[in-house]
Parts: structure tokens; C-alpha cells; sequence
């Protein structure tokens, strides 16, 4: 399988980033850099940070990618509760009664200020674990084990054979064994936790 596999460890898992919803998984707020770079075909691994005892959260196949702000526009993701902006004469404004990044202003790292950074993700071939996710996947592929746990802000790696090999291994057990979606609800019930903080995360090319 060619394409890049892109991995980080999630600082919040609220149900923003991702959100899972009627089938769908988008990206829209948080991971800037990812939603920018990946491209429909690469997959994405969501792994907990050590608060989350590193756990595997998700991972997800792009199987749509939307950009200049069209998730913001279009009348079938406005309801969407990642869908926190609406367009006001080209410039992103916080909706109302939104349940996240109502704190602070996040629109420069969410969107952009004229929407030059909305790159949306969107996956209907995915599996997310949320809170019944588990670190079992460190016994059978420790290159994967060692990427995860040596993980740092900023960190970068020249990934190996092997690890990407495991990545794409652990996937295929991963959708063999669930053939449901979803299989549990968000960690947080604190929606409020921002997930914009810079957690690392690292890029697998081909």
C-alpha cells in the first residue's frame, strides 16, 4: 500500500478531534500540519498520550479531504459538532452553543482567519476505540511499542521498513477483528480540553 501513514498521540479525546458521527469521522479542528499534508488514501493512527496510557484511539483511511473552508459552507456537515464555525463575509466565526474551543480564540490554528487553513479530513472506513481502546497492540509490534513511547513534541524519525510494515499489520488485525465503526465512546466527558496543544506526531512516507 503506498502513501503515507501519519501518526500522533492525542492530548484530548472529547469527541472534537476526532468526531465520529452518523458513520462519518472528520478532522477539522486540531492537527493543522496532518489535515494539511494527508492526502485521500493515507491512513491516520490516533494513539494516546501518556495520560491516556498511550492507548490506541483510532485509525482511520481518508477516504475525502475538503479544503477552503467547504465543511463550513456545505449544508451536510453543519450540523456536525466539530462543524464550530460558520463563514461571516469570508472570516470564521465561533457559532453559537458550541462544545469546543469556546474557551479561546483557536480560529488561527483551527481554520485560519480567512479559512485558508480548513483543511478537513473525512473518513467512512475507520475504527475508533476512544475510551475502550487498549495498549495490547505493544505486544505484538514492538517497532510501533517504540515509535509510541519515544514519541515527543516535535519528534521526527526516518521511519523503517518494519515499523510500516506493523502499521499497516496492525490495521489489517485491527479491521478484521471490528467490523463495527465505533466501537466506544469518547475517553473525556470534558469537552472543554483543548486538543490544539502541540502533541508530537510524525509522518510515515512511502
Amino acid at each position: 500500500m503506498g502513501g503515507s501513514l501519519y501518526i500522533y498521540k492525542l492530548v484530548a479525546d472529547g469527541g472534537g478531534a476526532p468526531c465520529v458521527w452518523r458513520g462519518l469521522l472528520s478532522l477539522a479542528i486540531c492537527k493543522p500540519k496532518i489535515r494539511k499534508n494527508a492526502a485521500k488514501g493515507e491512513i491516520i493512527f490516533g494513539f494516546g498520550g501518556k495520560n491516556y496510557g498511550e492507548r490506541l484511539i483510532y485509525i482511520a483511511k481518508v477516504t475525502a479531504k475538503l479544503d477552503k473552508g467547504d465543511y463550513y459552507r456545505k449544508r451536510q456537515y453543519v450540523k456536525r459538532p466539530d462543524c464550530i464555525y460558520r463563514n461571516v463575509e469570508g472570516k470564521p466565526r465561533l457559532k453559537r452553543h458550541v462544545q469546543y474551543h469556546k474557551q479561546s480564540d483557536q480560529r488561527r490554528r483551527d481554520v485560519g482567519m480567512t479559512f485558508e487553513n480548513a483543511y478537513v479530513l473525512l473518513s467512512s472506513d475507520f475504527r475508533y476505540f476512544g475510551r475502550k481502546g487498549t495498549d495490547e497492540y505493544k505486544h505484538d509490534f514492538p517497532a510501533i511499542a517504540a515509535l509510541v513511547e519515544g514519541l515527543t513534541r516535535g519528534h521526527r524519525v526516518n521511519h523503517s521498513t518494519k515499523l510500516r510494515r506493523e502499521l499497516l499489520e496492525l490495521k489489517k488485525q485491527v479491521w478484521r477483528k471490528h467490523r463495527r465503526m465505533k466501537i466506544g465512546p469518547p475517553t473525556d466527558t470534558d469537552r472543554t480540553r483543548l486538543c490544539n496543544s502541540d502533541s508530537p506526531s510524525v509522518q510515515c512516507e512511502s
